[in-house]
Order: structure tokens, then C-alpha cells, then sequence
């Protein structure tokens, strides 16, 4: 019983670590989103902190076959 209480607990606080590093990026990057970001002088304080979540997010970008995407590329939209 004590065995299972252990991973259970390691489970939890394996996920709300997950979690909370996506509340931090979305902070961070929410400015590309639209949502409101802290300062930017803050922002640019945490940056080194989010080479990680930026790396996943290039590799999710580029895995992704983005059709919409390609098609709005080809127009020149500003």
C-alpha cells in the first residue's frame, strides 16, 4: 500500500510539474496568441529558461503538415 501511495504521488507531481512549465511558456509566449504578457524586461530575463519549450515547439511546427498554412503563404497577406 505504501509502495503504490509512493507512485501515485510521483505520478501527481511528475504531471503538475508538466503543467506548470505549460502555464510558465504560456506566460511567456503569450503574446503570440493574444493573451497579455508580463514585461518585457521580465520576459527577456526568462528567456534562457524556455530554450526547452522552444525547441518543442519548432519540432511541433515542422512535423506538422500545415495545408491552411501553405495555401495563406502563398498570398501575400500583411
Amino acid at each position: 500500500m505504501l509502495e503504490s501511495f509512493k507512485d501515485q504521488s510521483t505520478n501527481y507531481i511528475e504531471f503538475e510539474t508538466r503543467e506548470l512549465e505549460n502555464v510558465f511558456a504560456l506566460l511567456i509566449m503569450g503574446s503570440f496568441v493574444g493573451i497579455p504578457s508580463p514585461p518585457t524586461t521580465l520576459v527577456i530575463r526568462l528567456m534562457p529558461h524556455m530554450v526547452r519549450e522552444v525547441y518543442v515547439m519548432q519540432m511541433r511546427a515542422a512535423d506538422m503538415d500545415d495545408i491552411f498554412g501553405e495555401i495563406t503563404g502563398m498570398f501575400d497577406i500583411d
